[in-house]
């Protein structure tokens, strides 16, 4: 129940069925990583355990939900390159700490790393000829930071009836989620409460902490992340990484 940050991490293994997933993304698999929290104290053993556990899954690709960053970036040079040896691809928006700390130099530090910046972007995958879409939303404080989100004119982009997964930082942007009929939404921020019982506190703020949950059509991961901030430890709220799995949803007659 108590843990010391990045001391344990925590396998979280779900099936998320979608009503008009094609065939050919059948098993589609996920892992969605959040709140990794990089500072200049983050053991580096851990993110080489954490790299060295994901390259050992079968799966698609990684979304990583927010709050890579936790300090200025000469600080973590060492740490960030352990994060390149990910050989999945790993779609990534920003949250509230990566604004604060990479804000102006977001787009490069995440090419430098190899993965796909998600921010305020829509990409369709294609399998066979059939298509899933994959957005994403810049951190909910984006504004606080100069950028605009545009929300409407991004969801307007997709495709009736092609499913589609949106990639947010914060739980609460759920709201343009169940407006846009967006079928998946993976989230972090909250760190599962981190501390019990300030989960409570989070509830405040956030529609939801932790785990898989339905909002009408769409349904929402949120992560408990792998790192920690302000205190270096978790109660009652592990770390984990979720491996999440798409099939088509069957309904019973």
């Amino acid at each position: 129940m108590f843990e010391k940050a990045y001391e344990k991490l925590t396998i979280k293994r779900v099936l998320v069925g979608i009503d008009n997933l094609p065939a050919s993304f059948e098993n589609f698999t996920i892992v969605h990583l959040s709140d990794v929290h990089i500072n200049a104290k983050t053991p580096l053993h851990a993110l080489e355990t954490l790299v060295a556990k994901i390259n050992t899954f079968d799966i698609d690709m990684i979304a990583l939900t927010g709050d890579l960053f936790d300090a200025s970036l000469f600080k973590i040079r060492t740490h960030l390159e352990i994060l390149k040896q990910l050989k999945h691809p790993v779609y990534f928006v920003s949250g509230n700490h990566d604004l604060t700390f990479a804000r102006k130099r977001l787009f490069d530090e995440v090419k430098k790393l190899g993965f796909i910046l998600l921010d305020n972007q829509l990409i369709t995958l294609e399998r066979d000829g059939e298509h899933l879409h994959l957005l994403g939303l810049s951190d909910a404080f984006s504004r606080y930071f100069g950028l605009e989100r545009h929300e409407k004119a991004l969801f307007s982009k997709l495709t009736p009836h092609v499913p589609s997964i949106l990639l947010a930082h914060q739980p609460k942007d759920i709201r343009f989620a169940k407006e846009f009929s967006i079928d998946l939404q993976l989230s972090g921020h909250t760190h599962g409460g981190q501390i019990y019982p300030f989960g409570y506190i989070v509830r405040l703020f956030q529609p939801y902490i932790k785990g898989l949950h339905k909002n009408g059509k769409t349904q929402i991961y949120v992560n408990t992340g792998y790192g920690s901030w302000g205190f270096n430890f978790r109660f009652c709220a592990p770390s984990e990484i979720a491996i999440i799995k798409l099939i088509k949803e069957i309904h019973a007659n």
